[in-house]
């Protein structure tokens, strides 16, 4: 087959964010060493497990994306495949078969090594989208949607993990010299104490440098062909997912220091309508950014051809029903301004128990805020305190009973009953006050907010107001500890009165996560007027064909 040259060809290699940092010439160059391949509906293009060969852009049809007989995702125009299997020489991950007569524009092997070879950074990105892939089907993210497909994933630089790291370290090194110690302690009692900081020193900072390295691990920087999305977990305490649909992203700002453009980390703010997302220390933000703008104008195009797309079925729809005598059907009624309360329904045990510690979780679409882990240890420091004695008094009874051999007033099996009724007593004080700490929560929901505080079996007080109705949200942390721990106050003006999301974990997260929710019902409502105005048209062009029928 002959190289296939067309400005339209050139147009769409322009279009694609990964070529986003070549010139026109080397365009050009690129363009010349595609083959136009036609695809008839239902060809497979390349099997699961089969080696690689070829590299694909999609210019015309869409194409399935399977994978052990499972369906992944649909490609479009713009897509491409087949980079995985050359630049790792390893077998076809998928199976890409087409769902009706297209074209395909690909390169073989020696061309695809020859312009890697000849555009490093056209290496570069490859690698990138490619180590995405491998890294979305390890870590299988299950808020996607059905036929959204993840373009780019970046975690924030491994500089940041080596630095979260050396605190652990130098706590696990600093046991040795306790251990040593305490072997050539010449009293046993001091052979006990150094020796257990020892243990605790060294299991801690081990356990405290994996629970690190595992939080690092699960913090994402994803783009995908719908949204940008930032994910955050620290384990048992904290969950969020923050995104922005592209077609909402106003501007997009790489923000780096000197250390950062060294070491090639910054830091990406992505403005929306109602707020920004700043996506902090991540590894290579320029290629994040290069890619995001190229995948925004692409889904400002595609939403452009789907408005017009479903604006000549409404037309043609209408003129159908029109011709077979039918009453088309009334446009939808306007979304309401205002609901009724809805307060999510309890949850089980097992929820419960996983939402345990947690500050802020997700379910059912329906966010969930607790008071920082910070004001639990203010409400229960007394009860732990309480707890501290008992034990280092359990021990001393047994250290006087078994070691010394000495007597008391009491015999250690009257202390024992006496010290477990006293533990019994001060884990109820303990579980009331973890309990009015997990009681006072505040909820987002698609439609509403929520403020819930309730006394354990005291009184319950709830305030609710619909997103319609929020007039500004703004977020502070005041004094040292606020900053220092990073929680503060959320202060939501609803006409005349204000709910305040008091001691809530990560303000300005809180403050985004509800924007992001006025954001989504705010796109709900710009889709319904949409589809109102689309009926509107189809009416005036309606009386409109009417009028000319009955003209001589």
């Amino acid at each position: 087959m002959n190289a296939y040259h067309s400005n339209d060809l050139l147009v769409l290699l322009k279009q694609m964010p990964i070529l986003k940092s070549l010139d026109p010439n080397q365009l050009a160059d690129i363009g010349a060493c595609f083959q136009k391949v036609p695809i008839a509906a239902g060809e497979v293009v390349i099997e699961e497990g089969s080696p690689g060969d070829y590299f694909y852009v999609v210019f015309e049809g869409q194409f399935q994306v399977s994978q052990n007989e499972q369906y992944i995702t649909t490609l479009v125009k713009g897509d491409y495949f087949g980079e995985e299997a050359l630049l790792f020489h390893q077998p076809r991950s998928a199976t890409i078969s087409a769902l009706d007569s297209g074209i395909l524009l690909r390169i073989d092997a020696e061309q695809f090594y020859a312009l890697i070879e000849k555009y490093p950074q056209l290496r570069k990105n490859f690698s990138v989208t490619a180590e995405s892939r491998q890294l979305a089907q390890k870590a299988q993210f299950d808020f996607l949607g059905k036929d959204e497909v993840i373009y780019l994933i970046t975690r924030k630089h491994e500089i940041f993990l080596l630095l979260s790291l050396i605190p652990p370290i130098i706590a696990s090194l600093s046991g040795i010299p306790l251990a040593i110690f305490g072997a050539l302690s010449a009293t046993l009692m001091w052979q006990l104490v150094l020796l257990f900081g020892a243990a605790v020193l060294l299991g801690g900072g081990v356990v405290w440098g994996i629970w690190n390295q595992v939080n690092w691990g699960n913090d994402y920087y994803i783009l995908t062909n719908e949204r940008v999305i930032w994910l955050e977990n620290v384990i048992g305490f904290y969950s969020s997912r923050r995104d922005a649909p592209l077609t909402a992203i106003l501007a997009v700002n790489v923000l780096s220091s000197a250390w950062g453009r060294m070491f090639h980390y910054g830091s990406v703010d992505v403005r929306t309508y109602t707020g920004s997302i700043m996506m902090r220390n991540m590894a290579n933000p320029d290629i994040f950014e290069s890619f995001l703008r190229g995948y925004r104008e692409h889904a400002y195009n595609r939403n452009r051809d789907l408005e017009r797309q479903k604006m000549e079925e409404t037309l043609t729809n209408r003129f159908k029903m029109e011709e077979q005598g039918l009453i088309p059907a009334k446009p939808i009624p306007p979304l309401v301004s205002s609901l009724p309360p809805q307060v999510p329904s309890s949850s089980s045990f097992g929820d419960f128990l996983e939402t345990f510690f947690k500050m802020r979780y997700e379910q059912n679409g329906v966010i969930t805020y607790r008071k920082h882990w910070f004001v639990l240890i203010r409400k229960t420091w007394k009860p732990i305190m309480v707890c501290f004695t008992i034990l280092i008094l359990a021990a001393y009874l047994f250290y006087r009973d078994t070691v010394l051999n000495a007597s008391g007033f009491f015999s250690g099996y009257v202390w024992g009953v006496i010290l477990f009724f006293l533990l019994g007593v001060d884990l109820l004080w303990w579980v009331y006050n973890y309990l009015d700490w997990s009681n006072d929560i505040y909820r987002i929901t698609p439609e509403q907010i929520f403020d819930i505080e309730k006394k354990p079996l005291g009184k319950e007080e709830k305030k609710t107001a619909s997103l319609d109705s929020i007039l500004s949200v703004e977020h502070e942390r005041k004094g040292l500890f606020q900053l220092v721990f990073n929680y503060g106050s959320v202060t939501i003006n609803v006409g005349q009165t204000q709910f305040v999301f008091h001691g809530v974990a990560y303000p300005d997260q809180v403050h985004q996560d509800i924007s992001a929710f006025m954001e989504a019902r705010l796109r709900k409502k710009q889709e319904q007027e949409f589809e109102r105005e689309r009926e509107r048209m189809a009416d005036w062009l309606s009386i409109y064909r009417k009028q000319e029928r009955k003209r001589p």
